[in-house]
Order: structure tokens, then sequence, then C-alpha cells
């Protein structure tokens, strides 16, 4: 594979060269699949999640010891879409579209509803998928299980971002999941996402259907000493220099939320071979034009109270009590019925969550740019 001319990879996984760390995390994850266990990662938004699972599938095919598929359930708003979803990451990885497609294959196609033809613009072969009522989901999901138990390796499916399916428009999603999942144990699961509530409560509710069913862990930052030690050395590596000052300064303004700490050493590297403090700042204020056209859109979502608020919190970066009077007071905020009220509607949408105590704007650039208006 060739080498990226950028070290800091902000999109897709590339190789363990280009990857930080999270030894303990994919130990974790590779006993769970020795041990025929399924399980649930969550953490918050761009921390990482898809990387790690992407490296523990890299670990697990370099090994020879099973096979990984990754199903992204983001923008899924029915159970008809996610099995599409899930239906074409099978095509995809399972599928040699150049060379031909294999008979199993080729029966599941069949059984799911799905046909082979042309793509019109390239003339490559392309897989449509014609699923169109509740009653044929059951059956696609299990042609899908049976052809991933009857693979010569084992098979681990990753379905990321996985809480959406609390929002589809059928109640019963999650027994519909479940009951795929109970039908063909020889296949693992690991159920990832960015809702942290979400997720443990679909796990650890004793109503729920997937109650006890995965064993739950919590994607952590990474390390600073680590992190930036790998930062330090990929710099080194390319003849360019970053002070651990300026390493540490990048760690406090992005939170340690992973992908963002990339971005802004994947800018710093591209820009001279010497970071100073005012390369520094100039990546950030790269970074944040970029998401402006973005942000400035999350405005019409809110109503003037409810944006207010979310101003207030960016600025305070972290609260632990936003119906105190004295924070009600000293941002002019009213009554605390209505923060309350504001503040539901504000986790509701993710735009705040509430972790270690206090709240918090989940984006950290978002916040980083309400600060700067």
């Amino acid at each position: 594979m060739r080498k990226p001319t950028n070290p800091f990879i902000v999109s897709g996984y590339h190789s363990p060269a280009y990857f930080c760390n999270r030894e303990s995390e994919l130990a974790w994850l590779t006993e769970q699949f020795a041990n025929e266990r399924n399980a649930v990662l969550y953490s918050w938004r761009r921390m990482g999640k898809t990387a790690l699972l992407k490296h523990f599938f890299y670990h697990l095919e370099k090994t020879n010891r099973g096979e990984g598929v990754f199903v992204d359930l983001l923008g899924t708003i029915n159970l008809t879409e996610a099995n599409k979803r899930i239906a074409t990451a099978i095509v995809n990885r399972f599928g040699e579209m150049g060379s031909g497609l294999g008979v199993r294959l080729l029966k599941l196609i069949g059984a799911i509803g799905a046909t082979v033809g042309l793509d019109p613009m390239s003339g490559t072969p392309q897989v449509t998928f014609g699923l169109s009522n509740s009653q044929s989901i059951p059956a696609s999901f299990d042609a899908i299980g049976n052809f991933l138990a009857e693979r010569k390796k084992p098979v681990v499916i990753c379905i990321d971002e996985f809480q959406q399916i609390n929002n589809y428009e059928e109640n019963n999603a999650e027994a519909v999941f479940r009951t795929w999942m109970q039908n063909f144990p020889m296949i693992r699961f690991v159920f990832s996402g960015s809702h942290r509530g979400m997720m443990t409560s679909m796990f650890s509710e004793e109503a729920r259907p997937f109650y006890r069913s995965a064993q739950l862990k919590s994607l952590e930052p990474l390390k600073p000493d680590k992190y930036a030690l790998f930062i330090e050395s990929h710099f080194s590596k390319g003849e360019k220099k970053i002070a651990r000052t300026q390493v540490d300064k990048i760690f406090v303004w992005t939170r340690m939320q992973t992908y963002y700490a990339q971005l802004i050493c994947n800018k710093l590297y591209s820009k001279g071979n010497v970071v100073s403090d005012s390369l520094l700042q100039e990546a950030y204020t790269e970074v944040l034009q970029q998401e402006i056209p973005i942000f400035s859109t999350y405005q019409q979502l809110l109503t003037a109270f409810q944006w207010k608020l979310l101003v207030t919190l960016a600025r305070h970066e972290a609260v632990a009590n936003p119906l105190s009077q004295d924070f009600l007071s000293q941002n002019s905020l009213g009554a605390a019925s209505s923060v309350s009220a504001a503040l539901r509607t504000l986790e509701k949408k993710d735009f705040v969550i509430y972790e270690n105590n206090r709240y918090i704007l989940h984006d950290t650039l978002l916040m980083r740019w309400l600060q700067s208006i």
C-alpha cells in the first residue's frame, strides 16, 4: 500500500503505522471475538471509533482469524434502509465486482430481492436493491445471516451509529435486530454509537430486547503522553518540528477529540518545517472557517432562546448546574423552567451532552466557533 503523503490521516484507515495506541481497546475487542461475545462500543463523535474498528479488522484478517464487515446506519430512517445498507456492505465486502460474483453471493443477492446490473455511467457491475415492504425484511436478514454463517472464517459485523434505530419509523426495530443476532449465534456483532445515553440504555435496561446481550465499553480519549509521542514522531520522520508545548495546546483546544487533533496536525504538517504559535493559530482559524457554512445553519434549527443558551454553554465550556440561580442571573437567562426546557431540546438534538456531571457541547469545533462570535 502506498504511504500517505501526510501521516495524520483524517479519512479512513491506512495501517497500524498511522494509528495511535488503543492497545487495550484492541485487546478487549479481540478477546470478545475470540470468546464469541457480542460487544458494544460507545463514545463521543470524532473520538476514533471507526478507525479503531477498522484497526481491529486489520489485525483480525492479518492473523487469518476472521473477517470483518463494517456498516454505518447514520442517516437511515427505517428497517428497509438499514437492511439495504447492511446488504450493500456484505456485497461490497465479499463480492469481486470486477471479476465476477461467487455462486453463494449470487444466491444471496437473489434471496434479498436484489439484482446485478451495469452502472450506466461507468459500465461497471452494480447491485440494486429493490426491497420495499416490511414483510421482506426478516427473510432478508435471515438470508444475510445464512450467507455469513457459511463463510469458512468467523465473521464479525460492526454496525456503527446503532442508536439510530431508536428513531426508526417502526417501533420494533430493536426486537428485529435482537432476533437476527439470536438466530445466528456464530456471527459476532459489534454495535457502536456516538450517543452514550441511548447506547447504554439499549443494552442495560431490563425491559428492552438487547438487555445484557453484549459486553459494553466506553471509548475514552487517547492518553496525552502516548498521543504526543505519536505526533512528535511523525513530525520528526518528516524532518519537521513541533514542540510538546504546542502539542499540549492542540489537546486543550480540541478537548482530545481525536479527529480534530488529527485535522490540526494534518494542517500543520502541510504548512512548514517548524510549527510556531502563529502557525497554530492559523490552523485553528482555517478549520473553523471551513465549518462556518454548516455551523451557521444550526441557528435556524433552534429558537432564539435555545440558541442563546447554546452560546452561553459554549463560552463556559462546561457547566455543572445551568439551573442554579447564580448561573441564570450571571447570564441573564431568566426562569429556570425555560432553561430546563431549552436544555432538553439541545440534548435531544445532540448539541449538548451530560458527562462527568457537567453539560458540555458535543462538537468541539462548534464550541470554538461559538466562542469566537
